[in-house]
């Protein structure tokens, strides 16, 4: 508190506080309420392919993504939105960082079984904790349909959501958070998306959401994309060879590559495709061993 007035007196309108461990929940609650954001010394040393931990796809994003900051993965059905989600939240694990999903439209039990047969470590992540999985209750219902009943009561909504999901990551220091997909919490109307989507963007945590299409190319209701930071769009290449590609339609605050990057989705979980005509320098031999 010392600090923070301190630095209202001089002027300082933006206050760091550098550290080498992770806070408690005091400590947490306190750069909150005097807005102090925090720089973690063990995460400015890693490198920029922390994101999703697939070297072609984050060197795409060029470390543009930041956090405090809302991002959206779209496409149609079966392209691997959740299962790129779900890769985000492994990877964060693996550098030390907590996860959580909020699954709007699936139940936990058949997620955590599907994630579960995939290899890159999601089952030993989510049984120690570094990896908690949420479902969305049925409460969700009561309280959208006071908003779509009138739009005056928005603001209560909005608030008691992300409120709660503030709770939620501060209260399990989390510093990735998933919501897939985010469709069943918001109404089609512009400003209410609008509202949403700026207090859902939580401090010191990456907010990565997922949207299926249908009004436009990019989200259901064709305007989730207008208020992100950035959308990553997921879509098949060929169906019949498993074959799908990831294009970065948006990214505020960085360079980053729009060059299509071609994927399949094995039991490794999001696996680099690229066709034989386009491997430099192999052989038109194929030597037969004995």
């Amino acid at each position: 508190m010392k600090f923070n007035a301190i630095a209202s007196d001089c002027g300082i309108s933006l206050k760091a506080l550098v550290v080498n461990k992770d806070l408690d929940d005091t400590e947490i609650n306190l750069t909150h309420m005097y807005n102090i954001v925090t720089i973690d010394q063990r995460q400015e040393s890693k490198s920029k392919s922390d994101i999703f931990g697939v070297k072609e796809l984050d060197e795409s994003l060029g470390g543009a993504m930041r956090k405090g900051n809302v991002y959206m993965i779209s496409g149609k059905t079966g392209v691997g939105k959740t299962t790129t989600a779900t890769q985000f939240l492994v990877q964060g694990a693996r550098v030390g960082e907590k996860g959580a999903i909020i699954l709007t439209d699936t139940r936990g039990a058949e997620y955590v079984a599907n994630a579960k047969t995939f290899t890159f470590g999601f089952e030993e992540y989510y049984k120690e904790g570094t990896i908690e999985v949420i479902e969305l209750s049925d409460r969700i219902r009561e309280l959208k349909e006071d908003v779509l009943e009138s739009l005056k009561n928005r603001t209560r909504y909005i608030s008691k959501l992300t409120g709660e999901i503030s709770k939620i990551v501060v209260e399990s220091r989390i510093t990735r958070l998933v919501i897939d997909p985010i469709t069943p919490m918001i109404v089609e109307n512009d400003d209410f998306v609008n509202q949403f989507i700026m207090a859902l963007a939580i401090p010191h945590t990456y907010i990565l959401i997922t949207s299926p299409v249908m009004k436009s190319d990019l989200s259901m209701f064709g305007i989730e994309e207008y208020f992100v930071s950035g959308v990553i769009k997921l879509e098949m290449e060929d169906p019949s060879a498993g074959i799908r590609k990831a294009s970065i339609v948006k990214m505020r605050g960085g360079s980053y590559n729009p060059y299509p990057f071609y994927f399949k989705i094995t039991s490794r979980g999001i696996v680099p495709f690229q066709s034989e005509r386009d491997v430099k320098g192999s052989s038109i031999f194929k030597k037969i061993d004995a």
